[in-house]
């Protein structure tokens, strides 16, 4: 590893390669990120981001996305050639946010906005993106990857080669990934032909056309542009997708006279309509495809370059922004090695069943959009009767179910969590699991999202905590404040939850016993006990034994609110230690210490408790 010039390569600048760089500069694994392109990427593109994912940002501390996203706004049908309304519908209703959801509702930022503030945060780590650099070609073999790279040095054509040595290298080179490609991945499943979408952004003059709706014009059954308002390309800005069964599409995104003279036929109101700049424009036609496997020894897929799909359902970025994610913590303890080369498996077995099923999902919709409205007897015609039923359609295809919100995405099937709480199989009954379920009320299993918690009281903190002659130390909750869980998870360590009735339950000891024997390194961990809101005035201080002030790191929370409690299904007086892990996936719900070695055994390298040396 040592031999190795860079830690880890990661090609395409995307979501997906910027969230990969950031998760491991945030966990001191140096990293180099090239990018193709010369400049970076404009476009809205894929612009929805799921509560699942703004979870994601802000483990990343990265609360900017979701500072400047904005609510989906309210739909809005016309016929062409029109701007009287048809129909005004919601297509994701609001819903309040609770303690253990604080982000239940999509939003949307454009993507180019998206990735200029995941700049910004890999920046402050001294890593930028080279622009003008890709991926030629790799080997690699048990010590290294050998990537060539070619860099262009200015739009000319000269170009300076260079070989990489990599000890681990991450293709986040989109559709046509090179990456995917030298690896000889299979890409199984289908392209819609026959489909083309134009999907752009411009500046846009119509009197009269409002910013407080997202309009569509035209019918799903014939052709339909829609004109979504975004301040981000200014205050005449919308992002634009054209869809059609009627007219050729082909070659219309490169051109922009032919497009302009598009949006105003298929708007319909002659020249009110004025198309003051096409600030990008693309056409792509639907692809649903997904690899059989996210890496081969030291190579790895994530994002587009491992799966393709419909962008109906919005599930796109959200899901490549999760991949990097849940590669990243897992090949950072690997580089350093603290775990060994086989949690990296576990990329694809825990990976492979969600993408399998968000496929399903958004080709579905996808299929409601295009290819079933016929069935439903949706047709369009030149009557009224027949719109209506169009206009119907229209807002069943835009529906979204809240699994859509990828709350529920699990692994409750990986090999490595443990969960002694999970109810035992019953011979002969098969279970049908779901890797993008919904939230089900009162279950809780390992492999599940871990919920947040507000209102914890920070009562006691080893670190801080200066024990009296008697070995027992007095904190005040007013000195240390308040937190919240989404504050406490991090990409860089497992937060260790123990949920117990005192501080004297002998469990408590046990686990923080455990935690020094099985973590190769303190930092590692981040263990807490929380404790009911049962005590007495917090003000007057909380005990802690001098067990609990030896053992450095260990923080005393009480759950003054319950909400820790109610979202972890604590039961009352019950002892249960839970392990979050870096991805805010519950990775162990165990009873004792026992569970919890046993979880990390399957995490961690196993070493010598005398010597500290991997056996």
């Amino acid at each position: 590893m040592a031999a190795c010039t860079t830690p880890v390569l990661v090609v395409g600048a995307g979501p997906t390669g910027l969230t990969a760089a950031l998760t491991l500069a945030q966990n001191d694994v140096p990293v180099r990120i090239i990018e193709q392109e010369l400049q970076h990427r404009r476009g809205q593109r894929g612009p929805g981001i799921q509560p699942r994912t703004f979870e994601v940002f802000h483990f990343l501390r990265v609360p900017e996305i979701n500072e400047r996203a904005t609510f989906v706004l309210p739909l809005q049908e016309h016929n062409k050639g029109s701007l009287e309304a048809l129909k005004t519908f919601t297509v994701s209703p609001y819903t309040e946010p609770t303690p253990s959801i604080p982000y239940y509702n999509p939003k949307l930022i454009g993507q180019q906005t998206l990735e200029a503030i995941l700049r910004e945060h890999l920046a402050k780590f001294g890593c930028t993106v080279e622009l003008g650099t890709r991926l030629a070609s790799f080997t690699q073999d048990y010590q290294c990857v050998r990537a060539k790279i070619v860099k262009h040095r200015t739009d000319q054509a000269e170009v300076v080669e260079e070989v990489v040595e990599a000890a681990y290298l991450i293709g986040a080179d989109g559709a046509r990934s090179v990456t995917r490609k030298q690896l000889q991945l299979t890409f199984g499943g289908s392209t819609w032909e026959g489909t083309r979408i134009v999907l752009g952004d411009i500046r846009l003059e119509l009197k009269g056309l409002d910013r407080e709706h997202w309009h569509h014009f035209g019918t799903i059954s014939q052709e339909m542009i829609s004109l979504r308002p975004t301040d981000e390309l200014g205050k005449d800005g919308y992002q634009l997708l054209i869809t059609s069964r009627v007219r050729e599409l082909k070659g219309l995104a490169q051109d922009e006279e032919a497009l302009m003279n598009c949006i105003k036929e298929l708007i319909g109101l002659g020249d009110d309509v004025k198309v003051k700049e096409v600030m990008w424009a693309s056409e792509f036609r639907p692809n649903m495809r997904m690899v059989d496997k996210f890496g081969v020894g030291r190579v790895f897929v994530a994002g587009d370059a491992a799966h393709v799909h419909s962008p109906t359902g919005g599930q796109g970025l959200n899901t490549s922004v999760q991949d990097a994610l849940h590669l990243c913590w897992k090949l950072a303890l690997v580089y350093k090695g603290l775990s060994p080369a086989s949690l990296l498996d576990t990329y694809t077995a825990e990976r492979l069943p969600v993408i399998t099923e968000m496929l399903g999902l958004t080709t579905e919709i996808l299929k409601r959009m295009h290819g079933e409205s016929k069935v439903e007897g949706a047709q369009s015609s030149t009557d009224g009767k027949d719109d209506a039923k169009v206009e119907s359609n229209l807002e069943h295809m835009k529906h979204r179910g809240k699994n859509m919100f990828m709350l529920g995405v699990n692994c409750r099937t990986s090999p490595i969590v443990v969960d002694e709480f999970a109810p035992a199989s019953t011979p002969g009954v098969t279970v049908v699991h779901s890797a993008y379920g919904n939230i089900e009320e009162g279950i809780f299993r390992a492999g599940d999202r871990a919920p947040d918690a507000p209102d914890l009281v920070l009562v006691a903190n080893s670190n801080r905590a200066a024990s009296n002659a008697s070995g027992i130390s007095t904190l005040r909750g007013k000195e240390l404040g308040s937190t919240r869980l989404f504050n406490i998870f991090a990409p860089t360590y497992h937060t260790i939850l123990i949920f117990a009735p005192t501080l004297a339950d002998p469990v408590v000891s046990s686990v923080l016993a455990a935690l020094q024997q099985c973590v190769p390194k303190n930092t590692l961990v981040r263990p807490l006990v929380v404790l009911p809101d049962t005590l007495p005035d917090l003000h007057k201080g909380v005990e802690t034994s001098s067990t609990l002030d030896q053992t450095s790191g260990v923080e005393v929370l009480v759950d003054q609110a319950g909400h820790a409690y109610r979202g972890y299904l604590i039961e009352q007086d019950e002892i249960k230690v839970i392990a979050i892990r870096p991805d805010g996936v519950v990775g162990a719900i165990v009873r004792s210490a026992k569970g919890l070695e046993r979880y990390f055994d399957g995490v961690f390298e196993k070493r010598d408790v005398g010597t500290g040396e991997v056996l």
